[in-house]
């Protein structure tokens, strides 16, 4: 695929997680998208066939920038606890971030798209596996307790998608998520 034709992509993506987590899932409409883009119909049908295939794109450039991230850190030996002080922060950072509408446009594309449920399924399954890879290394560095760490980071996924969905209908301190990261913090270090 050429260059232009991936940039065309990334910023297709781009624009419509700004829509879904402006109005959600279900209120976005192609033409919204090809007008916040500034393509033609045919411009981003060339792309892409839905709304639901623009959201699964997005959603699988997320976890696949996460997951490359962590690993290319673990190759370059970044000390265990900086990584996992960096996942966290990233994750507070979504939780305060203007996009949190996305989280919620998330669950509503999972619920109306009721066959991705393996899909859904598997994104949790890469994001522990993504968590379990940095436990391990941070046991076999030293720098981490030890711990189950599948049951471990699937609890810290869990624990994020709950805070990250509530962040949009609940006040949430940042004292408040700091305070929660602090016992992730003393249950790992």
């Amino acid at each position: 695929m050429s260059t232009k034709s991936n940039n065309t992509k990334k910023n297709i993506i781009d624009a419509s997680m700004q829509l879904f987590a402006n109005k959600g899932y279900l209120a976005i409409t192609m033409k919204d998208i090809c007008d916040r883009c500034g393509l033609s119909r045919g411009g981003l049908y060339r792309h892409y066939s839905s709304t639901k295939e623009i959201f699964i794109a997005m959603l699988d450039r997320d976890i696949g920038d996460d997951r490359n991230a962590v690993k290319q850190a673990i190759d370059q030996r970044v000390p265990a606890k900086v990584i996992f002080e960096h996942y966290l922060a990233h994750e507070k950072n979504a939780i305060f971030s203007d996009n949190k509408g996305l989280f919620f446009a998330t669950h509503e594309f999972a619920f109306v798209e009721s066959e991705q449920r393996a899909y859904f399924d598997k994104r949790v399954e890469l994001s522990v596996d993504l968590l379990s890879s940095l436990f391990r290394y941070g046991q076999e560095t030293g720098e981490f307790k030890n711990f189950d760490i599948t049951n471990v980071a699937t609890h810290i996924i869990y624990f994020f998608d709950g805070l990250k969905t509530s962040s949009s209908v609940l006040t949430i301190t940042e004292e408040m998520v700091n305070q929660q990261l602090n016992i992730i913090k003393e249950m790992l270090i």
